[in-house]
C-alpha cells in the first residue's frame, strides 16, 4: 500500500470517529434537554378539581373532588366575617399555587379561594354574614363534603 494511500485511510478513520464522537455526545446532551414528566400517581399534588353546591335532603352541601386522595384534612372556621377553611395536604408535586377566586352565585356562599403552598390546598369558602352556621365535614376518598345544616361544627 502506498504512502498517499495509507495517509488516506487514516484521515478516513479519524473522520470516522470524530462524527461518532458528535453523534455520541449530542445523543447524551438531547437527553438532559428531554422535559420530565409530571408528576403522577402517589408523587402528584392535590388540586382541585371540581365544586359543587348541592341540595340534598334538606341540607345544603359543598362538594370539593380532589385530584386525589389526601394524605390528612383539617378543618377550621372564623367568625366576623364567617369563613371556613378546608385544607388538604400531599406531595409538593409541581409547586405552590398563588390564591385564586371562584365567584359563586349562591345565597349562602360569596366566593371560594383557593391555593396550594408546600403541598397543602387550602379551600376558603367565604360565607354570608358575620356568624359561621352549624356544618360539618365529610371525607369520601378524593371527595370532600361540607355539609351545612343542624347539629355542632365537627
Amino acid at each position: 500500500m502506498s504512502h498517499e494511500v495509507r495517509g488516506a485511510a487514516w484521515t478516513g478513520a479519524v473522520g470516522f470517529f470524530a462524527a461518532a464522537s458528535v453523534l455520541l455526545v449530542t445523543g447524551c446532551n438531547t437527553s438532559f434537554l428531554r422535559p420530565t414528566p409530571s408528576p403522577s400517581g402517589d408523587e402528584a399534588a392535590v388540586t382541585l378539581r371540581d365544586l359543587q353546591i348541592e341540595n340534598a335532603d334538606g341540607h345544603r352541601a359543598v362538594l370539593l373532588r380532589l385530584s386525589r386522595v389526601p394524605t390528612a384534612v383539617r378543618h377550621s372556621s372564623s367568625n366576623n366575617p364567617a369563613q371556613i377553611t378546608v385544607q388538604a395536604w400531599g406531595p409538593m408535586g409541581e409547586g405552590d399555587l398563588p390564591e385564586r377566586g371562584l365567584p359563586q352565585v349562591d345565597d349562602q356562599i360569596t366566593q371560594v379561594r383557593v391555593s396550594r403552598r408546600a403541598g397543602n390546598l387550602q379551600v376558603v369558602l367565604d360565607l354570608q354574614g358575620d356568624e359561621v352556621p352549624p356544618y360539618s365535614v365529610h371525607e369520601m376518598a378524593d371527595w370532600i363534603m361540607i355539609r351545612f345544616g343542624n347539629g355542632q361544627p365537627s
